[in-house]
């Protein structure tokens, strides 16, 4: 038979200060294991020495998750151990290599290991010659690591025995070629602790002794016991590295507290699973052969919370264990008569034992054929029941109450939360009861509150942990579960995140809960409904989350009209929130642009459902006040045939309130219009400008404005201003007529108007007189081409544009905008050409300021804030406008 064969390090290349060569000698969850040498010369190599000469069956290779070696090359030698006095005189037998994954698939997090079958063959040495590491940027020193190494061969026993029988038995037990133990494995050693392998080993002898003696009740009970104890060596070296870190930290007083728990854990492992007499260290036990319910090894101790932790869990989920083997809750009366309780042979005990079935008819067979264990709770008319056995196995179910096991395939699936939060606070969750689940979720809150740096797991390791079972509990059905993940979601994004999860982590975080949050927000309940909105807006209201503009991107996606009514309604509403909220930014990341916003109205406006179109027009009205042109450009053109439609002439009605409202606060500011005379043949008026020059006319915010312009000629013509973004011109209109033009870039009032308002004349930009304008310079046109301080000409295509609309037009407008790209940091615009250089000097964007592309100052946000820095006391001083406009003034004075 295969099996473990014990060795030693003699010899290695190189090593490591704090990760010696004798680190290979040993298996357990406390070993730390080889590593070369910093900047060490390739190929690197160990040699071992077996204890015993063998046959070698198998090497097992266990590698570092970063320290990983391209490749190993395998040899053996079958030297005797006595005559070899260096290492370098020996002669190796090639028996072949493996080659090791770089790691990068799983992020560097898990360890390979590699289980190679050689060639069979006779050794008392095997030496591992390690090839040049895999690079990766956590192995900055170009090193290369084993953590542990295991020979499986062939022992063959040269040893005596008083008892021939038994010596027959035990070479054909050890020399069986067919059967590996599990036990001999790196899986199993490198997880269990190390006292608790060597026992199982033990048993596993023991167990196929017993086999070949055909003492099957004994072998059954070793069986169930080598599980149970399993499970507790796995516990017992999570205690140990646990142990291992307090020492690291120097918190000895926790260190000692993990002792203690390791040996009263590991007394009362031993004292429940009576591994003494298991063993049978004083000889035949004859106890081991009695087939007994009581004394069973899983069940010695039915009432032990420890036992039952450990031994459960085992028999829940292993559907080859005896069947036959039921609930210690649940033993059969006849095999386990308890003190107080009658005797089922009594006449007088009749009326119990009728009751006994009626029970059992009700409540189901005793036996459990299910995976899972589940709560039996009393039946309502058996709770007056005069048995005493009876009422104390009710009493018994209420003091030790366990919530429901995890099945292997959830121990896969919650693996991080169970590392992380541990193996109780997780079986919570997953648990039938609701109780069990708000209890759950009230620990992780105060896990989450309490959490420090100072913790064995990283934030980011203990926020995805969380995440996952926050997600399992907002598709619970029980309200008060589900209202109670929700508050835990918000205190996880308030107060847990900020400062200790990365950008990358909340990331992930958001993309887990989101889809079932908007999925929630559509439910019938208005509960759920409103629980579930409101914490999709306290998530994107918290900064973490809102700088990644997740939440608004995914909210303002265009809804079809196949669109769940009440899943477009949720959404509308926030987006909804979500504009009064934060407001409409520039930023085209951000999901909440002028242009996004419109499109998802305008989406909004074709849905069948009445709440969700309402909504969707007061969208578009927010949006209207910002940016109209976007506006009116995603819906049909403003004419009579629109506007027989109720829903369009209800919303253009709106936009007319709207534009009405603008002009009127526009007039109000130029009531006070300063009046100067100049001489008609001045010489530093500016010359008219051309045909060409006048189609390219200012372009600002989609508001029109006519007035009157005296040509040359001295005649009298109309002429319209448009101000959208797309490039206002002017036009000439001919005589006045009471009309009223509409287009997708704004509408225009009635040309007739500047006649009513001959007083009220102004530029539209500037809030100069028209006389004041028309004293300095030879026509209006010419003032807006020339010396408008509002008012800009592009270096590159020459069209004028306002100062605050520069940056924009460079981006979206300009012949040339393919060559300018937006700086992140401050918002202008940047030629990609000099990006690089740009951001090195550049000084980013303070938060609610806006940024002058002349001077690349920061001006606050309020409403007269480009006029106050481009004509008030201290103007612009990349201007040069401005200067045009003092030279010229003084020379009127002299």
């Amino acid at each position: 038979m295969p099996k473990k064969i014990d060795f030693s390090v003699i010899h290695v290349t190189s090593e490591d200060p704090k990760y010696r060569a004798t680190e290979l000698n040993t298996h357990g969850p406390t070993v730390k294991g080889w590593q070369s040498a910093r900047n060490c010369e390739y190929p690197q190599e160990v040699v071992i020495q077996l204890d015993k000469r063998c046959s070698l069956n198998k090497i097992q290779l266990l590698a570092h998750q970063y320290l990983i070696p391209s490749k190993i090359e395998l040899f053996s030698s079958n030297e005797d151990t006595n005559t070899v006095a260096d290492v370098n005189t020996i002669n190796w037998d090639y028996l072949g290599y493996i080659t090791l994954s770089d790691n990068q698939s799983t992020g560097f997090k898990s360890r390979e290991l590699k289980s190679a079958n050689v060639p069979v063959t006779t050794a008392s040495y095997v030496k591992l010659k390690l090839g040049k590491n895999h690079a990766n940027s956590h192995n900055n020193n170009n090193q290369v690591s084993l953590i542990a190494v295991n020979v499986l061969g062939t022992e063959i026993l040269t040893r005596r025995h008083s008892n021939p029988e038994n010596a027959e038995k035990l070479n054909d037990l050890v020399n069986d070629p067919e059967y590996w133990s599990p036990y001999d494995d790196l899986a199993f050693e490198m997880y269990v602790d190390v006292d608790v392998a060597k026992i199982i080993r033990e048993m596993e002898t023991k167990k196929r002794l017993a086999v070949i003696s055909e003492r099957f009740e004994y072998a059954r009970k070793l069986k169930l016991a080598m599980e149970s104890i399993r499970a507790a060596g796995e516990k017992l070296g999570k205690y140990e590295l646990e142990k291992r870190h307090a020492i690291e930290l120097e918190d000895y007083e926790r260190a000692r507290h993990k002792k203690n728990q390791m040996d009263d854990y590991r007394a009362a492992i031993y004292h429940e699973l009576c591994i003494e007499q298991l063993l049978e260290t004083d000889g035949h036990c004859p106890k081991n052969d009695e087939c007994n319910d009581e004394t069973d090894a899983s069940s010695k101790n039915p009432l032990s919370p420890t036992l039952l932790r450990v031994s459960n869990d085992k028999r829940a989920n292993s559907p080859q264990i005896n069947q036959s083997q039921v609930s210690p809750l649940h033993v059969p009366r006849h095999q386990s008569p308890k003190k107080g309780s009658p005797s089922t042979g009594s006449p007088t005990n009749i009326t119990t034992r009728g009751s006994f079935r009626r029970r059992n008819k009700s409540a189901g067979a005793i036996v459990k054929s299910t995976y899972e264990m589940y709560e039996e709770k009393p039946l309502p008319a058996l709770r007056h029941s005069q048995t005493n056995e009876f009422l104390r196995e009710c009493q018994m179910d209420n003091d030790f109450k366990a919530t429901s096991k995890l099945t292997e395939r959830e121990k896969k699936q919650a693996a991080l939360p169970i590392l992380v939060f541990g193996n109780d606070l997780v079986e919570k969750f997953y648990s039938k009861h609701y109780c069990d689940k708000e209890e759950g979720l009230n620990r992780l809150k105060e896990e989450l509150l309490s959490y420090d740096n100072s913790r064995m797991h990283t934030a980011n390791k203990t926020a995805r942990a969380a995440i996952f079972i926050l997600h399992r509990t907002l598709r619970d059905k029980v309200f008060s579960v589900y209202n109670l993940a929700n508050e835990v979601i918000r205190l996880f994004f308030v107060q847990f995140v900020p400062g200790r999860v990365s950008p990358a982590e909340v990331s992930r975080s958001v993309d887990k809960l989101l889809p079932e949050l908007l999925t929630k927000s559509g439910d019938t309940s208005a509960r759920i409904h409103h629980m579930a909105v409101h914490t999709i807006l306290t998530m994107a209201d918290c900064k973490n989350v809102r700088d990644l503009h997740i939440i608004p991107v995914h909210l303002s996606r265009p809804v079809s009209s196949s669109t769940h009514p009440r899943l477009a309604l949720s959404r509308a509403e926030m987006v909804e929130q979500l504009i009064i909220n934060h407001g409409i930014s520039t930023d085209k990341q951000s999901g909440l642009t002028c242009r996004t916003l419109s499109e998802f109205g305008a989406s909004g406006l074709h849905h069948p459902a009445e709440a969700v179109r309402k909504v969707s027009e007061r969208i578009l009205v927010l949006v209207y006040k910002v940016n109209p042109r976007l506006v009116r450009k995603q819906l049909p053109p403003d004419d009579d045939i629109t506007r027989r439609n109720l829903l369009y002439r209800q919303l253009f009605h709106e936009f007319d309130k709207i534009d009405l409202q603008r002009k009127k606060e526009m007039l109000e500011k130029t009531r006070v219009i300063q009046q100067c005379s100049v001489p008609p043949n001045s010489d530093f008026l500016s010359p008219e400008p051309t045909p060409n020059e006048i189609n390219k006319c200012p372009s600002t915010s989609n508001i029109q404005n006519i007035f009157n312009y005296d040509n040359v000629n001295g005649q009298s013509k109309n002429y319209t201003i448009s101000k959208s973004q797309s490039g206002g011109n002017i036009q000439n209109n001919g005589t006045a007529k009471n009309e009223s033009s509409s287009s997708a870039s704004g509408i225009s009032s009635p040309s007739n108007n500047s006649q009513k308002e001959e007083d009220e004349k102004q530029c539209i930009f500037c809030n100069q007189s028209e006389s004041s304008i028309l004293a300095v310079s030879n026509s209006m046109n010419s003032h807006y081409w020339r010396s408008c301080p509002m008012l800009v000409r592009c270096k590159e295509c020459s069209q004028v544009v306002e100062v605050s609309m520069l940056t924009e037009h460079l981006l979206m407008e300009c012949e040339r905008r393919e060559s300018y790209t937006q700086c992140s940091q401050c918002s202008e615009a940047v030629k990609i050409s000099d990006i690089k250089h740009h951001v090195t000097s550049c000084r980013g964007l303070v938060e609610g300021y806006n940024r002058c592309p002349l001077c690349h100052e920061n001006l606050e946000d309020e409403e007269m804030c480009w006029k106050k820095h481009l004509m008030g006391e201290k103007p612009c001083p990349k201007n040069t406008r401005i200067k045009v406009q003092v030279q010229k003034t003084v020379t009127i004075q002299v």
